[in-house]
């Protein structure tokens, strides 16, 4: 089955534009669903709660990285358990910026595992991200200022390609800027309609 993988930094928009895209297809298809989103820290987060180590999600990030790394396993094994029966889009993030510098979000024993058919890279400028992130009380999210936000989203870019290296797989970037969600949902509804041909 199909897998696709979408990845954009905190406050860029990728799960928003992961479910309107999917409201396309599902209009299109006449109410049936042919890709299930999945969210990877949202998966890993029941298995470090099911685990007692965490009470929250943004917690995660702050367990020791040995631990991250087991629970990171865990939850790509029940990806790629559950790809073997349904197409998925797994939202997470290309990269973690992390104290000690940045993180693969999907190391290269993720990748061999998951073997992941795309790549989707979802971006806004700086000022769109920095002033989501500041409206959005639903998370703890660590302070950035425009210039980190740009070099992080530099970092994504990089990281993106590295990774389709690595999988033969390929990379689209979709921008979703202020006032156009409903053209970077059209992207990746386009983008969905075609794999799902192939």
């Amino acid at each position: 089955m199909t897998l696709i993988i979408v990845t954009g930094m905190p406050g860029a928009g990728s799960s928003t534009v992961i479910k309107k895209g999917l409201q396309l297809r599902k209009e299109e298809k006449g109410g049936s669903i042919d890709f299930i989103p999945k969210n990877y820290g949202d998966i890993m987060f029941e298995v470090a709660r099911e685990r007692g180590l965490v009470e929250r999600r943004d917690e995660l990030r702050k367990l020791p990285g040995e631990k991250q790394r087991e629970i990171q396993m865990i939850a790509c094994d029940k990806i790629a358990k559950r790809r073997e029966s349904v197409n998925l889009i797994i939202d997470t993030h290309c990269t973690i910026k992390t104290p000690s510098g940045y993180l693969p979000g999907l190391p290269e024993y993720v990748l061999r595992e998951l073997k992941p058919d795309q790549f989707v890279l979802i971006e806004a400028n700086p000022d769109e991200i920095f002033k989501r992130r500041s409206k959005d009380k639903t998370r703890e999210r660590d302070v950035e200022d425009k210039t980190s936000i740009e070099e992080h989203q530099f970092m994504n870019r990089a990281m993106s390609m590295a990774y389709a290296c690595l999988t033969g797989a390929s990379v689209k970037i979709i921008k979703n800027h202020d006032g156009a969600l409903n053209k970077a949902a059209e992207e990746f509804f386009a983008l969905i309609t075609m794999l799902s041909k192939s």
